[in-house]
């Protein structure tokens, strides 16, 4: 009978592979448009509501040019903060994982196994299909933290990487099925 040996050895960590050098690939320039579409909008639901406010409220007309000051200062940042936002997005599609970064301040990025992926969702809202762009969503085994949101894809990149990624999956799951089919032979 053998015996198993345990070991446990160190890994050289500067052996590993460094996900900060692979090459990711942005969001489609039509994005940015969607966006700034999605951010006139609300700001003129904002803009709007203070006016109505400013018309039916005297007690806050006389700060009238106090707060569309503050309006417009912060309609300025979020414009330049949702333009670097978009900027410094990206993702990748490699063998075994996706991969993808966002963020400003608290700069993020997700890795997600192949085998932890759930299923994907392909959604089309209504500006992107103006611009015929996509978004992917892939859910994971790890709950919400694990899910990853890809927006701004081109509509027939975002349909292959989906095809791409289910094909992956059911590979993924073939030799799992066949030895539960050997076992129960």
């Amino acid at each position: 009978m053998p015996t198993d040996t345990f070991t446990n050895e160190a890994i050289d960590i500067n052996s590993l592979p460094k996900y900060e050098e692979i090459s990711l690939k942005k969001p489609h320039s039509n994005y940015w448009k969607i966006i700034c579409i999605n951010l006139i909008l609300t700001f003129l639901v904002i803009g709007i509501t203070a006016v109505l406010l400013f018309f039916f409220n005297e007690k806050i007309q006389p700060h009238a040019l106090i707060i569309v000051g503050i309006y417009v200062v912060v309609t300025i940042v979020t414009v330049l903060l949702f333009y670097v936002s978009f900027k410094k997005r990206g993702y990748a599609i490699r063998t075994k994982d996706v991969i993808y970064k966002s963020g400003i301040i608290a700069e993020s990025t997700t890795i997600v196994p192949l085998d932890r992926i759930q299923h994907i969702e392909l959604n089309e809202g209504f500006f992107s299909r103006m611009f015929n762009l996509g978004s992917l969503q892939i859910f994971t085994a790890s709950g919400q933290t694990g899910h990853l949101h890809i927006a701004g894809i081109p509509i027939d990149e975002a349909k292959s990487i989906r095809d791409l990624l289910l094909n992956k999956l059911e590979l993924l799951e073939t030799p799992e099925i066949e030895t539960k089919l050997k076992v129960n032979e």
